[in-house]
């Protein structure tokens, strides 16, 4: 099973460190230190952060309000219903599937999370993914639906 645990820092996310580093108006020592700081010692380099290590770090500097944190929920709750929707366009997960109670719901959630966690990028369930993964995983089955059309065209 692949993780994004030991997986470097992407290019995204060291651009918004050090955006977030500049709006704080944070010196290179400054910036150092909090690295090494949050990092137990490990490293002074935005470099040689994880993708985990970033993500604690962009949240620890940029916390959310409350109605932010409500918002964004509200958007992964969106998202969700869309991945679900699709899952029903699918033949590998729901297709044929209904979700007249709650039940039917609940077994067409756990496949879609047994699906997630072999084939999504963020390898977990679906129901633990945050916004980001999500909007990832919508991207995925989108993509998934559109080769399949391809495919019965043919």
């Amino acid at each position: 099973m692949r993780t994004t645990k030991d997986k470097p820092i992407t290019s995204q996310q060291l651009k918004a460190l050090h955006a977030t580093f500049h709006t704080l108006r944070m010196d290179a020592d400054a910036r150092h230190g909090c690295i090494y700081s949050f990092t137990g010692g490990r490293t002074q380099s935005s470099k040689e952060l994880t993708i985990r290590e970033a993500q604690q770090l962009l949240g620890k500097l940029n916390p959310m309000d409350d109605k932010a944190r409500e918002l964004q929920r509200k958007e992964a709750q969106m998202v969700f219903r869309d991945i679900y929707r699709l899952s029903f366009l699918i033949p590998q997960l729901n297709q044929g599937f209904t979700s007249a109670n709650e039940e039917e719901y609940q077994m067409n959630v756990a496949k879609l999370n047994v699906w997630a966690r072999k084939y999504t990028k963020a390898r977990k369930d679906v129901t633990r993914m945050v916004l980001w993964e999500l909007q990832e995983t919508k991207k995925q089955l989108e993509a998934f639906m559109r080769r399949e059309e391809r495919k019965t065209k043919k």
